[in-house]
């Protein structure tokens, strides 16, 4: 026993020896693998960010550290992470894997969230509604002091609520005129933002909100419309129709309304449509008119029959102008005046219709129900109609194949093909203006007719 523990001995004292020698060189440490991004996908903003699992030689744990332009949004042993973002917006990532002994390995990429798609409405109560169509959630509500049945203007990220300029995806207030006032119908261009009130008109700086100028008038029942040198106001001055020029606010030219025989006031209370050289409107005893909108000289008149008031805006098809009565649709040659048909089913069209792959929509009323109609614009014949669970005020919009529309107190999203119900929004109580549709940061808005910004 005492000479194999001798043996035994000597045998560790070799191996330490060997061991012990300066040419050692210990293990070294493996570098996680290479990083790979699978996949990165959107949710409305909810983004998913996916990557691979990283294998080691050494089979050490390894640690991923994921940052979202420069901030650290997680860190972990998951190859996956959801976060919320915003939408409209660039971004840049980065993955940094490390087994925490020195190895690391990292990646980074560049990736763009969804182009927002939101449909904005105001209530009686006076909120307006930004309403998610990507997951059809609301995203904010605020009040609004924008006042009568008028769509609400959007100018690059901003939605205007009659007293300030509203971040589109925030609702927070970013712009504010320099003059305070309840605005009931806004419009813009490339330099200006022109608002009325009862009894005047404004022209407002579009980036410091300064005033530039302003005009008094007697009484503004439509909303505005603009082209490249007028703002058109329709009033009750002396004459009916304005044109104002956009720079200093001085008068261009303007335009008296047809006899009256009736002993009624006549007045305009849809905004113009525009077309080339010419514009086009009707008034509240039936008589519709095409105006040159150089000069302010009539082009011609018709009469659609005493009392037949035109309520709605019109809108253009081909050559064709299409307009709601109280009574109906018509559709009239642009060029002559001449009727291409009507639809007149006894019912009551108190808003304006819309036009869409060849088919007009339009909201009417009879016997205190309301239907979303569905005509072909080239021969007025129906092809569908929608019963509305009550009346409604609004004028539809279509966007992606898809009507939004409202009825007081739900909104509606239906086939535009088909007039099949896709959802209908309840607790809505008390919507009182035409919804809009923007998508990203006012790259596109989708108009109702009412607006004068749908030319």
């Amino acid at each position: 026993m005492k000479l194999k523990s001798i043996l035994y001995f000597l045998l560790f004292v070799l191996c330490y020896s060997c061991s012990s020698d300066d040419n050692y060189v210990p293990p070294v440490n493996s570098v996680p693998g290479n990083l790979k991004i699978e996949d990165i996908s959107f949710v409305g903003k909810q983004v998913t960010i996916d990557w691979n699992d990283i294998e080691d030689a050494d089979g050490d744990i390894i640690f991923y550290s994921l940052y979202i332009d420069s901030v650290l949004i997680s860190e972990s042993t998951e190859s996956i992470v959801t976060r919320e973002l915003e939408y409209n917006n660039s971004y840049n990532g980065r993955i940094i894997a490390t087994d925490r002994k020195g190895g690391v390995s990292e990646i980074s990429f560049d990736f763009e969230s969804p182009k927002s798609k939101i449909l904005f409405f105001r209530g009686i109560g006076g909120k307006l509604t930004a309403f998610d169509l990507i997951t059809n959630e609301i995203l904010w509500a605020v009040n609004s002091s924008n006042q009568g049945n008028y769509a609400h203007t959007v100018c690059e990220n901003k939605i205007f609520n009659g007293v300030s300029g509203l971040d589109l995806l925030s609702g927070e207030v970013v712009f504010s005129f320099e003059k305070e006032g309840y605005y009931r119908n806004i419009i813009t261009d490339e330099n200006n933002i022109y608002a009325d009130e009862i009894n005047k008109v404004h022209c407002f700086d579009k980036n410091t909100g300064d005033l530039k100028w302003e005009r008094s008038f007697s009484n503004i029942y439509a909303p505005l419309s603009i082209d490249k040198k007028n703002v058109f106001v329709c009033s009750r001055n002396n004459d009916y129709l304005y044109a104002i020029n956009k720079i200093d606010g001085e008068l261009n030219w303007s335009f008296d309304l047809d006899f009256n025989p009736t002993g009624s006031a006549p007045r305009i209370e849809t905004n113009p449509l525009i077309v080339d050289n010419n514009i086009y409107f009707g008034d509240t005893i039936g008589r519709f008119y095409s105006v040159d909108i150089n000069t302010g000289n009539k082009n011609w008149s018709i009469n659609a029959g005493l009392f037949n008031s035109f309520s709605g805006s019109p809108i253009l098809h081909d050559e064709s102008v299409i307009v709601a009565t109280v009574y109906g649709l018509y559709s009239y040659d642009k060029n002559t005046g001449s009727q291409n048909w009507s639809f007149n089913t006894g019912e009551y069209f108190g808003t304006s219709p819309y036009v869409y792959m060849n088919n007009v929509y339009a909201i009417s009323s009879i016997n205190g129900v309301g239907n979303l109609v569905s005509v072909n614009a080239g021969n007025g014949n129906e092809n569908w109609r929608f019963v509305l669970d009550n009346r409604s005020v609004s004028s539809p919009i279509v966007y992606e194949g898809n009507i939004y529309f409202d009825d007081f107190e739900n909104l509606y999203c239906l086939n535009a093909q088909t007039g099949e119900l896709i959802w209908k929004k309840e607790a809505f109580v008390g919507l009182s203006s035409p919804p809009i549709i923007v998508i990203g940061n006012g790259e596109e808005v989708v108009y109702p007719s009412i607006h004068g910004l749908k030319n």
